[in-house]
């Protein structure tokens, strides 16, 4: 049976999103039942999940805008490059109409790849059904305050304070996997798909000043399809102010990612998405 999935994602800045999106749509063993949005122009964001679905040929349920302001106040980080390659996404039809909090809310497994706002309100609604969060986000060994943290401590603080069972894997873990040259050029190999997702990483490339970059979301998405590929230890994540975060080991209500097999997290994360592309399930 698959699991049936709602995707929380600030998809359109870094390409991580965009790929997460891509493998989920590789992955036989997901049902994507709807999206949601995060974090500044979330319109925009939406729009962007419709017309890379609309190329994938997929119809994931709906695809809904969510909270644009942080629950901190901190400022949106919004490098301008979101949606660049993409023309007339003023085209897509995404659902307006709909509540993204009360979407995530109705949801037992919610994969979180951006801030956690979203998240942060839907955990506090009284009678959610979330049973299982997702989570790329958090550092355990860097010494660092991880991006999707940082964009809104107070929301992290909520959902890790909330007592809802996570599996998370932190920068600690994701910086270890890179996708270079040789995976851009089998995924723009793949037909349309392949096309667009080569697009945004050479464009991120070139924001980044780099040849590769780290899979952090599509990482995450192996935790729920691949879970030998890592190795987990479950306990408490505490958030502190500054957005530092701290997991002990024991009793909890979370799991966090303390290793995994690098060369085979890129490899899969490479074949999920040429799957999409391929449009083959079976």
């Amino acid at each position: 049976m698959a699991t049936s999935l709602t995707l929380d994602t600030d998809l359109g800045t870094d390409v991580d999103d965009v790929l997460a999106l891509a493998a989920i749509f590789g992955s036989p063993e997901i049902d994507l039942t709807a999206v949601t949005t995060v974090y500044g122009d979330t319109l925009l964001r939406a729009r962007m999940v419709a017309r890379v679905t609309s190329v994938a040929g997929r119809e994931p349920g709906p695809i809904v805008p969510g909270r644009t302001e942080t629950r901190s106040g901190r400022p949106i980080w919004w490098p301008g490059h979101e949606g660049a390659l993409l023309p007339d996404l003023e085209r897509e039809k995404v659902d307006t109409e709909t509540d993204a909090i009360e979407v995530l809310a109705g949801s037992p497994a919610v994969a979180a790849i951006g801030p956690l706002t979203n998240v942060a309100d839907a955990v506090e609604r009284s009678g959610h059904a979330i049973e299982q969060l997702w989570v790329m986000g958090c550092d355990f060994g860097l010494g660092k305050v991880e991006h999707n943290i940082k964009c809104d401590v107070d929301a992290a603080a909520v959902v890790f304070g909330s007592g809802v069972p996570a599996t998370v894997i932190g920068l600690d873990q994701t910086v270890r996997v890179r996708l270079g040259g040789a995976a851009v050029a089998e995924i723009e190999a793949a037909g349309p798909l392949g096309q667009l997702l080569a697009a945004e990483m050479r464009q991120f490339w070139n924001f980044t000043a780099e040849d590769s970059n780290v899979p952090h979301d599509p990482s995450a998405v192996l935790m729920l399809t691949d879970p030998e590929l890592f190795t987990f230890a479950t306990g408490r994540i505490d958030v502190d102010p500054a957005g530092m975060t701290r997991f002990t080991p024991g009793d909890g209500p979370h799991r966090i990612v303390t290793d995994l097999d690098t060369g085979l997290v890129a490899r899969r994360i490479v074949d999920r998405i040429l799957t999409a592309c391929e449009g083959d399930l079976t």
